[in-house]
């Protein structure tokens, strides 16, 4: 199974999000410590979910980090995380 599948497969049943995207940036880091080839090292996670009302940004990077922790340990080497309550992204698309 691929890497991004599974970290779609988990953060589904950790968040139940109303909205997730998974992007593999691996590609703009060819030339970069830590790249491996076919891709799969570096990621952009935009999710939206109610799990995230009322907290912090970093309790909700925490949260992310302990459901993608074995995935951290030995294959993801970068994530950039765009985490939203709904209430906030609505505000945002106003």
């Amino acid at each position: 199974m691929l890497l991004t599948c599974q970290i779609e497969e988990k953060l589904t049943k950790e968040f139940s999000p109303l909205f997730l995207k998974i992007e593999d940036d691996s590609h703009r880091h060819v030339n970069h410590g830590n790249y491996s080839v076919g891709g799969e090292s570096h990621f952009t996670i935009t999710l939206i979910s109610k799990n995230f009302t009322d907290l912090s940004r970093l309790q909700r990077h925490q949260q992310v980090y302990t459901c993608l922790q074995k995935e951290l340990k030995s294959k993801i080497h970068a994530l950039c995380l765009k985490l939203f309550s709904p209430e906030e992204r609505a505000a945002l698309s106003e």
